[in-house]
């Protein structure tokens, strides 16, 4: 694997003849994504920097800028590097060669696990399976049933449950940066690696007659709140030019002690949020991807919700604002999940974002409704 040429190095060192990665890497999180693609000789400096001093953490973070700006090829090549320094694997990481014959066991390879981002990149585990004589796949405990009915025939283990058995019985591993690093260098290539996840079927169906029992008109999805305290979120009552859509009902999909937050919803939407009991979206995973595959389309802040909707294929609506994008584009589509659409909040109002969202829900359901 051929990384970054030692010019950028050579950059930084005239620069800051010192070095330390840590010091050069002075973007503060929120000055971080207001990253000008002018700059990024001196981003990709301070990578191959942070790469000579084995600074795991600086690497994971600028892997994420360069997924923004679609440098795809090297933000895996530096998840690949941080997952080396942090993370020890007893077999060979797979290199790209001939998989026939021989076992390959995937694993995660984040610095911070992250549920959403983990689900984010199961779309690379059928390019290895179907190469492979047998693919072992060790995934966070809630993502097993989603991911053994999406990927049949791949053994699917919870990870942290005897992960040193599921290396002996295998002659290789690649954690899914090593997949992403062969499959998924361009953009075009990312946009084609997308498989939809299968929900349970039966249970799709169960929880659509339950809804439907109390509302025939279009389900939507809603979700408001995340953990993540760098995000700037919308006030429940920016939500009114959406919720005061009479032609349709939300589902609330919001995990945590949401009672508060529920009843005003109730009060903005006309009492016609439904808040399933049944469904624990923290714990039963599943049971989430199934409410999700049983609405016509989902509203959300970016949280683990986008995730689940995007890797499902339900049409969604991402409400974002802008000063943390993550990953996420600043313009347009997202090659992660090419039919999502993308509402940035930028200078106007949070009402204004959230009527555009009504507007592009009624133009999504005519659509749907004409087919």
């Amino acid at each position: 694997m051929t990384f970054w040429p030692k010019l950028s190095r050579r950059w930084l060192k005239r620069r800051h003849p010192r070095g330390d990665a840590g010091k050069m890497w002075d973007f503060n999180p929120g000055k971080m994504w207001d990253f000008n693609p002018r700059r990024l000789g001196r981003v990709l400096a301070v990578a191959a920097l942070a790469e000579d001093e084995g600074k795991a953490g600086i690497m994971w973070d600028i892997s994420y800028l360069l997924l923004l700006h679609e440098h795809y090829a090297r933000a895996w090549e530096l998840r690949i590097r941080a997952a080396a320094l942090t993370q020890e694997s007893p077999v060979p990481e797979w290199e790209g060669g001939d998989l026939a014959g021989r076992t390959i066991l995937i694993r995660s390879s984040l610095l911070k696990h992250r549920i959403g981002e983990e689900l984010r990149q199961a779309r690379f585990i059928a390019p290895v399976a179907r190469r492979a004589r047998r693919c072992i796949v060790l995934a966070e405990r809630r993502l097993v049933p989603l991911l053994r009915r999406s990927f049949p025939g791949v053994d699917v283990r919870p990870a942290g449950h005897d992960d040193a058995e599921a290396f002996a019985e295998a002659d290789i591993a690649a954690s899914y940066a090593t997949i992403a690093f062969h499959y998924a260098k361009t953009a075009e290539q990312m946009r084609r690696s997308l498989i939809p996840l299968r929900a349970d079927s039966t249970l799709v169906y169960t929880i659509r007659q339950r809804y439907n029992l109390r509302s025939r008109v279009p389900l939507i999805g809603i979700s408001w709140w995340s953990s993540n305290e760098k995000k700037v979120l919308p006030d429940l009552t920016s939500w009114v030019p959406l919720l005061g859509w009479t032609s349709a009902a939300f589902v609330s999909l919001q995990y945590g002690d949401i009672k508060r937050d529920l009843e005003v919803l109730q009060q903005l939407a006309g009492g016609r949020v439904i808040h399933d009991k049944e469904i624990d979206q923290l714990i039963d995973l599943d049971g989430f991807a199934a409410q999700i595959g049983a609405l016509d389309a989902v509203v959300s802040i970016s949280n683990t919700t986008i995730d689940v909707a995007g890797m499902l294929g339900v049409p969604t609506l991402h409400i974002h604002d802008y000063k943390y994008p993550g990953i996420w584009p600043l313009s347009g589509s997202s090659p992660w999940y090419p039919s999502m659409m993308f509402l940035y909040k930028r200078e106007r109002s949070w009402s204004d974002v959230f009527a555009e969202a009504k507007g592009n829900l009624e133009q999504m359901m005519s659509r749907a409704a004409s087919l």
